[in-house]
């Protein structure tokens, strides 16, 4: 019945504004509405809206006041009877401002309820609104339309001056006059009482809610799971197709990366001299993927929360088939980047011509990316940009310390440190990597004439406390791992779109825990 249009003009990138409004016709519309009445819904709002000139420009390329009748538009495709906005007139020059202000004329003038917030909003703009609403502390302090402020300020012995228009006016005798707002409340009856153009009595608001017929509304959606996943995965992969630069950068980050880590433990993977050698390579690699992988959604998923929250207020789609949408938006991007630096490294560091060995290798590293990628959607879901780099930060340090504890003693590692470091999915990642390339191996090459220490691979992972280690419960346990991170993070933005949260809420109970 409503659509809701925030004052920050939250708009997906790298899309034209046509794609944008196929997108809505197709999620709002349903499948019921072929394609070409979805294309005549969205031409004939375009035209509406007077942007048919940039239906081809991306969305962050439009103008300021281009960009917020696009807001409009895309919610007006399923034609709603009640608009919302919060602020439509902020941040836009006078010619925008009237241009917007137009076209909530023309909106209401159609038959559709037009509710704008709105802050000392100059006398151009103010004259076109047909009902106003002021608050003052709360309260209500008026309720009608225009032309009754005058007489309803003088009700109560005010006088509005000539060089003054009357929504300047009343808003300053209220503000910080508490006196004069409770008056003008008292008279309005804190906003219950509506003064009528027609007169100037008040007419009190009785009986409008008498009809006590059921109203049977249709809450499910006009598309399926199923469509709703596809079409916001369509738009997530055209998205990071048209991201060149953002695909760039990695391509070179991963290559860069990959050449340096098989560089620097060059040739090492059968030389019983280099052995611990082959566990630094191992540690290097999970490394790089989860610093790689956690950094990058802590800090662009809250910008996109903010765009998922004004989609799915307005119910574009449901919450199950978008978050699994963002679940698999980069898998293409981070198997081939995976396996690209894997390949390297691999090679590089002469590890064994196994086809066996390499796949599960390279099973382990591609699934401690999407872990951690994980990780870092749960941090982004959780805090903002600022809080959330710290928080990535704080949670990786001590999850690569608990992944080495023990090297060089692992016999003896302690019990309660055994479920201590179980904390640690990197750990996990670790030995499954390990195990992948040294479990069930032949000996070592010693170059060395006399005696070489880890020329047994079992010596070495009994040292490290990996010689009775399963690959498949490490793989297992990392799974796990995974889809836990991954839970948290669906768990947190439903809490979010459903009650008013901010990161200044967990800091006080923080603070609280902290003084008891």
């Amino acid at each position: 019945m409503c659509a809701y249009i925030m004052q920050e003009d939250l708009l997906p990138q790298l899309m034209t504004v046509d794609e944008l409004m196929i997108v809505a016709a197709k999620l709002k519309l349903g499948d019921n509405v072929s394609a070409e009445q979805q294309r005549e819904t969205v031409n004939g709002i375009l035209k509406m809206l007077g942007l048919e000139s940039c239906r081809q420009t991306r969305t962050e390329a439009i103008s300021g006041g281009q960009r917020k009748r696009l807001s409009v538009a895309v919610e007006l495709v399923n034609n709603p009877p009640i608009i919302l906005l919060d602020e439509p007139t902020s941040g836009l020059d006078t010619v925008a401002v009237n241009n917007c202000i137009d076209v909530f004329e023309v909106l209401a003038a159609q038959g559709r309820t037009v509710i704008c917030t709105i802050h000392q909003p100059p006398a151009s703009v103010f004259q076109k609104f047909h009902q106003t609403y002021f608050l003052a502390d709360g309260i209500c302090v008026y309720n009608g339309t225009i032309s009754e402020i005058v007489p309803h300020l003088a009700s109560v012995g005010i006088t509005c001056p000539v060089t003054y228009t009357p929504s300047e006016y009343i808003i300053e005798v209220t503000h910080g006059n508490k006196e004069c707002s409770s008056a003008l409340s008292q008279v309005i009856h804190n906003g219950k009482s509506n003064r009528k153009g027609m007169s100037d009595q008040y007419i009190t608001r009785r009986g409008v809610y008498e009809d006590t017929t059921e109203v049977k509304l249709n809450f499910n959606f006009p598309t399926s799971f199923w469509s709703q996943f596809c079409i916001l995965y369509a738009r997530m992969l055209l998205q990071l197709s048209r991201n060149k630069a953002g695909i760039s950068l990695q391509l070179f980050s991963h290559s860069v990366a990959a050449v340096l880590l098989g560089t620097l433990f060059f040739g090492i993977g059968n030389n019983a001299e280099m052995a611990l050698g082959n566990f630094f390579f191992c540690l290097a690699v999970c490394m790089f993927f989860i610093f790689t992988y956690l950094m990058t959604p802590a800090i662009t998923y809250p910008t996109e929360i903010k765009i998922l929250k004004r989609e799915y207020f307005n119910r574009w789609y449901g919450l199950k088939p978008y978050f699994l949408a963002v679940t698999l938006q980069n898998v293409p991007l981070l198997l081939t980047l995976g396996i690209l630096v894997i390949l390297v490294t691999y090679g590089l560091t002469y590890q064994p011509v196994e086809v066996t060995r390499f796949c599960y290798f390279m099973l382990t590293g591609i699934l401690i990316a999407i872990a951690t990628e994980g990780l870092g959607l749960a941090v982004g879901s959780i805090f903002n940009v600022a809080n959330g780099t710290v928080v990535a930060s704080a949670i990786a340090a001590p999850l690569v310390i608990l992944c080495v504890y023990g090297m060089g003693y692992g016999s003896t590692i302690e019990s309660y440190m055994k479920v201590i470091m179980g904390i640690s999915y990197v750990r996990f990642g670790v030995v499954a990597a390990m195990t992948a390339i040294f479990q069930d191996r032949g000996p070592f090459d010693c170059f060395h004439e006399y005696y070489c220490h880890y020329k047994d691979p079992n010596q070495m992972l009994k040292d490290l406390g990996m010689l009775d280690a399963s690959y498949s419960i490490n793989m297992l346990a990392l799974g796990i791992y995974a889809l836990i991170f991954r839970l948290i993070a669906f768990l947190a933005i439903r809490y979010r779109l459903t009650s008013q949260f901010s990161t200044s809420t967990i800091s006080n109970y923080v603070n609280k825990i902290l003084e008891h």
